[in-house]
């Protein structure tokens, strides 16, 4: 590696301490099995995150607000509270729930980016269903949030792949965002956490649609599937955004095993940087 790739990180998370009661059951499983129970259980503050960032060569992290049906783990205005105090090392992603009446959904998204200053909105399939069914990104609800996102030039990071926590999966299907992105080909579509075990149709649809992307969080590098390491290192290379799904992840870890991985130059900073400017239009 021939430069210090200052990073970009396309999914973190707020956890300050005093927060862990937030998380239902359902996450905390997750968080178990990726061994980081007490880190979230104790919470970092965002002094503490910096640090971890500029240790690890991270110039900025892609925060992100979070719920879970009537939850609000992270909010969107706590989220905003933190990239206005830090400007220069986060930007902020926001949340809605689509299964509001179909207004107040489209001014809450108003809200969040004209008077809060979040630049992207995400959402999380699995959990707009009933807990054992979830609502597909094709489905009509979705229809008004991404007509308004295209509007507000807001890329939408929608969660794809099977589901760590105890939630369904079968609405993770990246072949759903086909669809999305014929009806919507301005839409610039950011597939989250490689969408394994269908990670097939998450490549080729980043492959073939030119605003759709396929990001990496929660993710680490060392067990990408072979097939999507040649698609991160040759053909894929312009599509792919790493990201850590902060703390679930950590910085120093995944771009480390990214390095590891024998990329070229070039294509180790697309994937690390480049390619989130560009989805994220963060240098507009």
């Amino acid at each position: 590696m021939t430069e210090r790739v200052r990073a970009i990180d396309a999914w973190g998370t707020l956890t300050p301490p005093g927060t862990f009661e937030r998380w239902p059951e359902e996450f905390r499983s997750i968080f178990r099995r990726y061994g980081t129970l007490e880190i979230f259980e104790r919470g970092v503050t965002v002094e503490q995150m910096i640090e971890e960032m500029d240790s690890a060569g991270v110039e900025r992290v892609m925060l992100s607000a979070f719920g879970y049906g009537d939850i609000h783990i992270v909010t969107n205005e706590e989220v905003a509270e933190t990239v206005a105090k830090h400007p220069d090392r986060f930007t902020g992603v926001g949340t809605v729930d689509p299964r509001g009446k179909p207004m107040d959904v489209l001014r809450e998204i108003e809200h969040l980016a004209r008077d809060l200053g979040l630049k992207g909105l995400r959402l999380e399939p699995y959990g707009y269903g009933n807990g054992m069914v979830g609502a597909p990104p094709n489905e009509k609800m979705y229809w008004p949030v991404y007509a308004k996102c295209v509007e507000l030039g807001l890329p939408v990071a929608i969660q794809v792949g099977h589901t760590g926590p105890l939630l369904p999966s079968e609405a993770g299907r990246p072949i759903y965002l086909d669809e999305v992105a014929l009806s919507f080909p301005e839409l610039v579509i950011i597939g989250c956490h490689l969408g394994q075990p269908w990670h097939e149709e998450m490549m080729i649809l980043a492959w073939k649609h030119p605003n759709v992307y396929v990001e990496t969080s929660a993710r680490a590098p060392k067990h990408w599937p072979d097939s999507f390491v040649k698609f991160a290192s040759t053909y894929g290379q312009d599509k792919v955004l790493w990201a850590t799904d902060y703390p679930l992840l950590t910085f120093d870890r995944t771009l480390k095993e990214l390095r590891d991985l024998g990329l070229k130059d070039d294509v180790y900073r697309k994937i690390a940087r480049d390619n989130a400017i560009r989805a994220f239009s963060l240098e507009k």
